[in-house]
């Protein structure tokens, strides 16, 4: 498997990964057939010390038959495991819970405690699940996750799939596409960021008082338009691309989408804290939960919608799905969302 994935070194549409998962498991049984049974974990050991100057460590343990045990893996996770016991504090906020004169890193690494000493109960694993029946929560959560299907998943996916066999990209020219949403994030936070924060304080400063969370919300317009922009200028814009030469415009749009994003995740996922703060992570496991398993399930169905409409027709369905999805339910929650919320602590 390690030989054969030298020969495929970029990333590729899915339909072709398929084609090559297929074709090399098919060759698997008779290429290890032209091998003496007893020196297949030898040979499959010189390769990797050949080739790559030390075993194969992979994160999970796996079951190949030249290295039936894969002892490496065993030893390596068992000593991070171990390791991590000590070395990884818990990172959980329980606040005015500790002696302010105690260093941090005493409390963190010197005690082998929990730093909630609550009794933890078997319905705790399940109480972040129990934001779905409040609005607030629930809302904002389905409207960022349609956001990040979108304006993340989608556009970082396909990219190999869309822009590398449109422009016939190698290795290199593939992973310099990736800058469009790096760049588009950093730029994107500064405002959903740094400046919704600004925004708050002006608002504060201008009633002399802490304002409503629903005040936050207006900035999500921003992200959400940004996004429905970006969706367009790079499905539009790969589609009337020449076939073999490159341009810029899809990155482009794939970076407008990024800021989108991270403007909208940045200030819903705060405005679900702001509104239940006690709750804070139970808040932020059900916002994980959603949005990971709407960004797992888009895959799946985005090459149909490209096979079936085209690439630049579904611009149309994704913008339609941000503005239905995402923008009037947030429309809903800022007209209402006072209403649905616990008052807040002034």
């Amino acid at each position: 498997m390690s030989g054969a994935m030298e020969m495929h070194p970029s990333q590729t549409p899915a339909k072709e990964d398929v084609d090559f998962v297929e074709s090399t498991e098919a060759g698997i049984p008779s290429t290890y057939a032209d091998i003496v049974s007893s020196e297949l974990s030898k040979a499959h050991r010189d390769y990797l010390m050949e080739r790559h100057g030390t075993l194969e460590l992979d994160p999970i343990p796996s079951m190949d038959p030249a290295d039936p045990y894969n002892w490496p893996s065993w030893k390596i996770n068992g000593v991070q495991f171990i390791l991590y016991l000590f070395l990884g504090p818990e990172t959980r906020y329980i606040g005015g819970d500790h002696n302010p004169e105690q260093p941090a890193w005493v409390r963190e690494y010197a005690q082998l405690r929990r730093i909630d000493p609550t009794p933890l109960s078997f319905k705790e694993f399940f109480r972040p699940l129990g934001m779905v029946t409040h609005p607030c929560i629930a809302i904002p959560t389905a409207a960022y996750a349609m956001v990040f299907c979108l304006g993340n998943v989608m556009t970082t996916v396909e990219i190999p799939s869309l822009l590398q066999t449109k422009f016939d990209l190698n290795a290199e020219q593939l992973g310099l596409q990736f800058l469009g949403p790096i760049i588009g994030s950093l730029l994107g936070e500064q405002l959903g960021g740094v400046l919704s924060d600004r925004w708050m304080n002006l608002r504060a400063k201008k009633i002399h008082r802490k304002p409503e969370p629903e005040y936050r919300l207006w900035l999500s317009y921003i992200g959400f338009i940004l996004c429905i922009v970006g969706l367009i200028v790079f499905l539009v814009c790969t589609q009337e691309s020449t076939e073999g030469h490159w341009n810029v415009k899809p990155v482009v749009g794939i970076a407008i989408c990024a800021g989108g994003n991270q403007i909208v995740t940045t200030v819903l996922v705060t405005y679900a804290v702001d509104c239940y703060h006690k709750e804070a992570g139970s808040v932020g496991v059900y916002i994980t939960f959603v949005r990971q398993i709407w960004g797992f399930l888009g895959p799946f169905w985005f090459p149909s919608m490209f096979e079936s409409v085209g690439v630049a027709p579904s611009a149309g369905i994704c913008a339609a799905l941000v503005a239905g999805v995402s923008i009037i339910p947030t429309m809903i929650v800022h007209w209402q969302g006072r209403s649905w919320r616990p008052p807040i602590e002034e």
